[in-house]
């Protein structure tokens, strides 16, 4: 494999962009995040605390309509910062991991698909920023992998905000750090989840199955 050291050494093309759930786990800390490349050799993970270079983490991937996680061993490369903040990881060469992802990453292709399918909702929502700032708004989409926000002061784009809300099959409020990954003038922004627990992937993922019928 070719350890991604700097832009220059990054593989070419570099990896397309694909946005789909990854859970991470590192010197016992485990995120539920979501990645924004991807290919069958090297995957990037959006995260603010990233685990350090030269470690071996596990990974899940997590990918639209498909009932089995992905598994596999990353190796992570280099670390990256503002306005991408995570890690390169490479992934492992063991066959039966990097064909599955092969086989995927095929067959979305295919289907002109680079990531989870959004739906309709509509949930009382609250972000707070790095000043500890707060804004109430609504969560207009939602998908597996982050949603869009209509809320009236908007946060610009490359942040991460604290997003509250309520999944309405769970009773308990939910915190998750999201990433601005775009801001629409007078009408919101669009944010990928970033930093969430198990819990929050289970509850998650239960509602959009329910909202997908």
């Amino acid at each position: 494999m070719t350890t991604p050291t700097s832009h220059q050494n990054q593989p070419d093309p570099p990896p397309p962009r694909f946005v789909i759930p990854v859970r991470y786990a590192s010197e016992g800390a485990i995120v539920q995040t979501t990645s924004t490349s991807l290919s069958k050799d090297l995957i990037h993970v959006r995260s603010v605390r990233p685990p350090r270079t030269g470690l071996v983490i596990g990974l899940q991937l997590y990918f639209p309509n498909v009932r089995d996680v992905v598994r596999s061993i990353g190796l992570v490369s280099e670390t990256t910062a503002d306005p991408n903040p995570g890690f390169w990881a490479e992934l492992s060469d063991d066959k039966r991991s990097a064909g599955g992802i092969a086989a995927l990453l095929a067959r979305h292709r295919e289907m002109g698909d680079r990531g989870c399918p959004r739906f309709h909702t509509r949930l009382r929502a609250t972000i707070r920023n790095g000043e500890g700032r707060s804004f109430d708004g609504y969560i207009t989409n939602i998908s597996r992998s982050g949603a869009f926000l209509k809320v009236d002061s908007l946060p610009p784009a490359a942040s991460v905000v604290d997003l509250d809300f309520t999944i309405p099959v769970a009773r308990a409020r939910e915190t998750v750090l999201a990433f601005v990954v775009h801001v629409a003038e007078r009408r919101g922004v669009g944010v990928q989840f970033i930093g969430g627990s198990d819990e929050f992937r289970s509850r998650l993922d239960e509602y959009v199955a329910l909202l997908a019928g």
